[in-house]
């Protein structure tokens, strides 16, 4: 009899050490949140001349960040700060209260000036792109109509009408010296600095694109339903179908060990009720275009890749809707989140690097 009960209190002992491993693990696995420095729902990350902008939006700082230092810029005047965007040469705040009263205001010789939009209207949104040769532009969208300026110009000029309130401009971007815009449920058109093409490129048009990137001389772009397009004006775009949303966040990655190891990042959003978010990476060529069946990975799950832990991933900024990503030249990878502030994969305390927010 005692052999018997010694064997069952052995037995379940060991089961219960099993069953509770996983949980256990996910304790052991648990980063301690620090309080992030950029709070809320921060504009996306904007890089001019190796230095990062960005702003708590609706706060009125903008921070910026070089070589592991932050500091704060001058901030624009009017409401709080909705969006922040650059040209390629200046950087650009969109202020105000949103669908009521929002100012453009472009920081040049050194302060801040107003940029007067023809025609009138209350901006929704902004996006830029440029370069020394193919000049410098901003993009902007009312609920009605969508604008450009060119560097330097007096105000704003129409570029597209009978817009809805859906159709705000989402991307904007520069490859070959093509421009590319992309507007939500309309699709990615090409600028040649006067107008926009007559119609969206082949294989975008009525697609709900809610982010764009230049990868080289191959634009890539996101929908919120899923679609990945890839492509350029002369062979328009193919796209790969993915079950997930995104959510418009895309940036790129280099590994810092070897810069020919190259990934593209992605935020996705999860349904309602999950916590599945975060983003996830492509593998990137090292040079040349983006292969076909650009397959979404894990970070952790394969090499190269962001993280050194899935779990610990998982477990952050995993559970986050990430809304832009950002790698610094110092290479730290920046994510700002919805409603969770400024986060990046850095070392914190004793710990190995992990995602948290930004300290």
């Amino acid at each position: 009899m005692k052999i018997r009960f010694i064997v069952s209190i052995l037995a379940a002992i060991l089961c219960f050490s099993c069953d509770q491993y996983p949980i256990f693990y996910a304790v052991y696995q648990e980063v301690k949140p620090t309080e992030p420095r950029i709070k809320g729902n921060p504009t996306a990350v904007i890089e001019l001349s190796g230095t990062a902008y960005v702003a708590s939006r609706f706060g009125r700082t903008i921070y910026s960040y070089q070589a592991g230092n932050w500091t704060t810029s001058p901030s624009p005047p009017g409401g709080g700060i909705m969006e922040i965007a650059s040209d390629g040469i200046s950087l650009y705040a969109l202020t105000g209260i949103p669908l009521k009263n929002t100012e453009v205001y472009v920081y040049k010789d050194s302060q801040w000036k107003l940029v007067s939009l023809t025609g009138g209207g209350i901006i929704q949104t902004i996006r830029g792109a440029g370069n020394a040769s193919a000049g410098y532009y901003i993009f902007a969208s009312t609920k009605s109509e969508l604008f450009f300026y060119k560097k330097d110009d007096a105000a704003f000029s129409p570029l597209l009408s009978d817009l809805s309130e859906e159709n705000i401009v989402t991307g904007a971007a520069l490859a070959d010296n093509t421009f590319y815009v992309a507007v939500v449920n309309r699709g990615i058109y090409t600028f040649d600095g006067t107008a926009l093409s007559d119609e969206p490129v082949t294989g975008t048009a009525g697609k709900a694109i809610v982010g764009m990137i230049a990868v080289e001389d191959t634009i890539v772009a996101v929908s919120r339903d899923g679609e990945l397009f890839y492509g350029d004006s002369s062979q328009g775009f193919d796209s790969d179908n993915n079950s997930v949303t995104f959510s418009g966040a895309i940036g790129t990655w280099r590994d810092p060990a070897d810069a020919t190891k190259k990934l593209l990042l992605v935020g996705i959003q999860a349904d309602k009720y999950s916590t599945v978010n975060g983003y996830r990476e492509i593998l990137l060529p090292a040079s040349g275009p983006l292969p076909t069946n650009n397959s979404l990975r894990m970070p952790g799950a394969n090499n190269p890749t962001t993280v050194s832990n899935t779990d610990r991933y998982t477990s952050t900024v995993g559970l986050r809707i990430v809304t832009s990503l950002y790698q610094a030249p110092d290479g730290i990878l920046f994510a700002p989140t919805m409603k969770h502030g400024l986060w990046s994969y850095r070392r914190h305390g004793e710990r190995e690097e992990v995602w948290n927010a930004e300290e």
